[in-house]
Parts: C-alpha cells; sequence; structure tokens
C-alpha cells in the first residue's frame, strides 16, 4: 500500500504467483511503464472473488457491476480454469448468491469513496442491476 500523504487516496498494488493464463500489458503510471493485467482477465478474477471469499464482498458486487455496466468483455477460459464450471453455471452460482443477500450494509467498505448519488444508489439498486447484467451476461456472454 503507497500513502502519498494527509487527505490523498493510497494506491494499492497487488501481486500474485497464482498460476492462470493471465495476459498482461504495459501502461504508463507517472512516466514509469507498469505491467497491468488486460482488463478481460482483470473482469474474470474479479467474477472469481464473488464466490471466492468466504462472505461476499460489496466492493466485489460494484466491481462486477462496474465492469458489466461498461459492456466489458471478459475471458472464459480463467472462470472455468478457477471456478471449475462453465461460465453459464458460474453467472447462474453468483446470481443466486446475491439474490440471498441482505439490503443493508450495502455500503460497508465503498461508502467513503461514493457522492451521495453513487451512495443512494448503491443502497437501492446495485443488487438488483448486477442481478440484471448477470443474467445478460448469462445469456450474451461478452468474451475476449
Amino acid at each position: 500500500m503507497l500513502d502519498y500523504g494527509f487527505e490523498e487516496r493510497k494506491l494499492k498494488v497487488e501481486i500474485s504467483n497464482r498460476k492462470f493464463p493471465d495476459r498482461y500489458e504495459l501502461k504508463d503510471f507517472l512516466g514509469i511503464n507498469v505491467r497491468v493485467m488486460v482488463i478481460e482477465d482483470l473482469f474474470a478474477h474479479k467474477l472469481c472473488a464473488l464466490l471466492d471469499r468466504d462472505q461476499l464482498a460489496n466492493r466485489d458486487l460494484f466491481d462486477c457491476w462496474f465492469l458489466m455496466n461498461r459492456q466489458t468483455p471478459l475471458n472464459k477460459e480463467i472462470i472455468e480454469l478457477r471456478m471449475q464450471m462453465s461460465l453459464t453455471e458460474y453467472i447462474s452460482t453468483c446470481i443466486a448468491r446475491i439474490e440471498k443477500m441482505k439490503d443493508t450494509g450495502m455500503l460497508q467498505g465503498l461508502g467513503e469513496l461514493m457522492d451521495p448519488a453513487l451512495k443512494n444508489f448503491v443502497k437501492s439498486k446495485l443488487k438488483s442491476e448486477a442481478i440484471s447484467l448477470l443474467k445478460f451476461y448469462r445469456q450474451y456472454p461478452i468474451t475476449g
């Protein structure tokens, strides 16, 4: 975790040694070339994180909604390899798990980063919107 000082956002850098067919590209960050995961692979891992944790994290649900809302392609191969099931089956499992989530506490771990309008969306519509988009991706997968 990099701390740039008082009232500045922190930058989180994660390094993984897991063996998946991940792809990377070079991106410029403040004049430094940084090797970052391509968006399709990042989205696949974020979607896997929905069910990988002991408890579904609101940040994972928000990130998945954010990516699906922008019609981001995902790497089907990573999901099927990592979760040991078809993409369609995995998305159905995600939908079932999200439907069981309580509507209270949706801002936990997210609220401090959002403006009032986005907070209202998360509290009132994030869950239902994420489910709708997952159903779309199940029916019409956008893969890359």
